[in-house]
């Protein structure tokens, strides 16, 4: 390097932090990817284990990086044959290229060469990106003379063949020789080193299967620019140019290390949130990743969701895992190869002897890239020509279960995961719904009862279970109890057990949705962020949220080590929780138990979304079962039928295997006693309006006036809900409400 390029070199790399574009100052950075390094790609896959040290399998790709002394010279001479011939003499950018780049592209002179150097296609591969504008170009050029001062030129081209693309899945050069040629780097021609320097600028379009003509004149044309700079001889260039160009065949896609069971893959999922790209390397050589998720535990949790869910998919059927586009016509005999390349990326991860099959004509076509004989399986009824299934190997056909589920379980005094379950058939669906936002429905009052414990209101408060309108903006909201049933003045405790919505929109009303809002971001049932909290519609479930936080929430209501608010409020929530199983909606599911246990069922709008959380002494849970499609539930299912078993389920094997040993000894409120656990209240001075009458043991209620319309028929999006416990309104409670009537569950 001259004394006037190191000069001009350090004044630039101390003014480039400072360097202004056209748009504004940028801060230019030095291209570095060498041998090993991160920003040169390296990257390793680690093992994943259990906490008892179970593997589960392995996260991140193994991708390695090559040295300079590594690279043959007929490969680097090629490459700056080829990209940068002035590669030697330039500080980062070379005018010369830059003059012939502009001259030939004002006078269409083919192959007159590009007009960044190697430096600077580093810097556009590892720092500045390949954005179209003058500011990305000025920093391009800042940053490859910066370079060019703190690297060598053979530092300069490792950092380059590491960084670049070379097709066939060789990111960088490391792989190249093999995913072209079969064989490594110093076993390779001068043709085929000509080939991969050449191959760069466009790997796909120019590999041989692809069009061996354009790939050959690239490589000839690489060669011919290696005699012309005085890399090789004509004797050399002839001898190159006459031999044949025949590549490897494509190499198979490498090996991912992810689980194809259930609970190992949903395990793997999970440790994917705490392990990015850049830890694997890390990791690798610390002996691997551990997570928090036990297995038994795990095993136990996928076992109660399959098993629970069967029976539903039984009745619903499986869809398709996909479609692909099939010519007119199309026969069993003239599948295009592009339509079974399709169909096999529909699911990947499959146990030996399956089949993807294609539906053709009303009938199964397999896959002929597989071995096996014909099936007589038919379709399965309202199937479409294109449908993808999987034929397995007990001979069963198989799709996409549409209804799905997720089971989280947290250990109550350290807070971890120890089960997180995204689903069934991970195989046909790798979608995790741990994550999925979903509506709670009643799953969510436990968290509005706290509360209300912390407003000053007790177990024991008497409250009006009877139809109600609320104001909610410029219209009105009136929530119903779940099969329209009102049960007159009950205490909170047992508007609790039964699920009670009209209740519990009484409740919100009072204690405010701001310190409703605050308990449920307290607790961690939602983020701070969370919309639609804020809303009286949320005191039913009506805001969206995932089964990982609704049991994250669920073990911070354990009285014994929880500080959400007092111990005496989580105390009589407990037992509150305890009515739920015994005496509540959940009472026929755990007649038989397991006992000690306490939660809450939720069941959405329209049965899309069924719940049950819980806990035991040690250990908390959410369960939640409903469609990626958001339709309803076969045959009506509420939490209490469909939740609450797969919970129990869960249960009885954590407490067989010794996994949850804490039982949770607590009794219900009692019935008898309830004028006594709280001030007696009926909702005055709400801008509420109650809806039909009635009388019980604690007095009689009846309607109060309803905000009468102006006329008499409903405005445009407007709706009339229709009358409640099957009493007609009288022309005084006539109303309108811009929302229909919810039904969000009780179950």
């Amino acid at each position: 390097m001259s004394d006037a390029f190191a000069v001009f070199a350090a004044m630039v790399a101390l003014a480039s932090p400072i360097v202004a574009g056209p748009v504004g100052p940028f801060e230019s950075a030095p291209a570095i990817a060498l041998h090993g390094s991160e920003e040169a790609g390296a990257s390793a896959s680690t093992e994943v284990f259990y906490a008892g040290g179970e593997p589960i399998g392995r996260l991140g790709i193994d991708r390695p990086t090559i040295a300079r002394e590594d690279l043959p010279d007929a490969f680097v001479q090629a490459l700056i044959a080829v990209e940068d011939s002035q590669f030697e003499e330039h500080m980062g950018v070379d005018p010369v290229g830059l003059g012939r780049a502009a001259i030939g592209t004002l006078q269409r002179v083919p192959n007159a060469g590009g007009g960044s150097t190697l430096t600077q296609q580093l810097a556009k591969n590892a720092v500045t990106g390949a954005r179209r504008s003058l500011d990305r170009k000025l920093e391009e050029v800042v940053s490859a003379v910066v370079t060019e001062s703190l690297l060598t030129k053979d530092e300069i081209l490792e950092s380059y063949a590491n960084a670049v693309f070379f097709g066939r899945r060789a990111e960088g050069a490391a792989l190249a020789a093999q995913n072209w040629f079969g064989r490594d780097w110093d076993q390779l021609t001068l043709s085929e080193n000509a080939f991969i320097a050449g191959v760069l600028q466009a790997p796909s379009r120019l590999d041989p299967m692809r069009n061996r003509a354009r790939a050959k004149a690239r490589r000839d044309h690489v060669l011919s620019r290696m005699e012309r700079v005085g890399f090789i001889t004509q004797a050399q260039l002839e001898e190159a140019i006459a031999e044949p160009l025949v590549t490897a065949p494509p190499p198979p896609p490498p090996e991912t290390g992810i689980p194809f069971e259930d609970p190992e893959f949903w395990a793997w999922s999970d440790a994917r949130r705490f392990v990015s790209p850049r830890d694997t390397i890390r990791l690798a050589a610390e002996g691997g990743f551990r997570s928090t998720i036990r297995r038994d535990a795990q095993h136990h949790a996928q076992a109660a969701l399959s098993e629970g869910l069967a029976a539903l998919n039984r009745q619903v059927g499986y869809d398709p895992l996909g479609g692909v586009e099939l010519p007119s016509g199309t026969n069993a005999r003239s599948i295009p190869l592009e339509a079974w390349d399709e169909a096999r990326r529909l699911a990947q991860r499959l146990p030996q002897g399956a089949r993807h099959a294609i539906v053709v004509g009303g009938a199964l076509v397999l896959d002929p890239a597989t071995e096996g004989e014909p099936t007589d399986v038919r379709p399965p009824r309202g199937a479409q020509d294109g449908d993808v299934y999987v034929l397995w190997p007990d001979g069963s056909l198989r799709g996409r279960p549409r209804v799905q589920g997720a089971v989280v379980a947290i250990d109550v005094a350290t807070g971890e995961t120890i089960a997180s379950v995204g689903g069934i058939s991970s195989w046909a669906s790798e979608f995790d719904r741990t994550r999925a936002r979903r509506q709670p429905g009643s799953a969510i009052k436990p968290f509005l009862w706290l509360a209300g414990l912390e407003a000053g209101f007790g177990p024991g408060t008497i409250a009006l279970d009877a139809p109600a309108t609320f104001r909610s903006g410029t219209g009105f909201w009136a929530p119903e109890n779940y099969g329209g049933r009102s049960m007159g003045h009950v205490p909170l405790f047992t508007a609790l057990e039964q699920s009670l919505n009209m209740v519990a929109a009484r409740l919100a009303w009072d204690v405010g949705v701001e310190n409703m809002r605050a308990m449920y971001v307290r607790s961690g049932a939602y983020p701070e962020d969370a919309r639609n909290i804020g809303f009286l519609s949320a005191s039913i479930g009506a805001a969206e949220t995932t089964p990982f936080r609704m049991a994250l929430a669920t073990a911070a209501l354990d009285p014994r080590r929880s500080d959400l608010t007092s111990r005496s409020h989580l105390e009589d929530l407990e037992r509150m929780l305890r009515g739920v199983v015994t005496r509540g909606t959940a009472a026929r599911t755990f007649a038989n138990g397991p006992p000690g246990v306490v939660g809450k069922t939720g069941t959405s709008q329209s049965h899309r979304d069924v719940w049950f959380i819980g806990r035991t002494g040690d250990v908390a849970f959410a369960v939640w079962v409903g469609r990626d499609d958001d339709r309803p539930l076969p045959g009506r299912a509420t939490g209490g039928s469909t939740a609450a078993p797969i919970a129990a389920a869960f249960v009885r094997a954590l407490q067989a295997d010794g996994i949850s040993r804490e039982r949770i000894e607590t009794t219900p409120f009692d019935r008898s006693a309830a004028d006594a656990l709280g001030d007696f209240y009926i909702d005055e001075d709400m801008e509420a309006w109650a809806g039909g009458g009635g009388q019980d043991q604690y007095g009689s209620w009846q309607t109060q006036p309803q905000p009468q319309p102006q006329q008499r028929r409903a405005p445009a999006g407007f709706f009339r809900p229709p009358p409640l416990d099957g009493v007609p309104r009288a022309p005084g409670e006539v109303y309108w409400s811009e929302l229909p009537p919810t039904s969000l569950g009780s179950n």
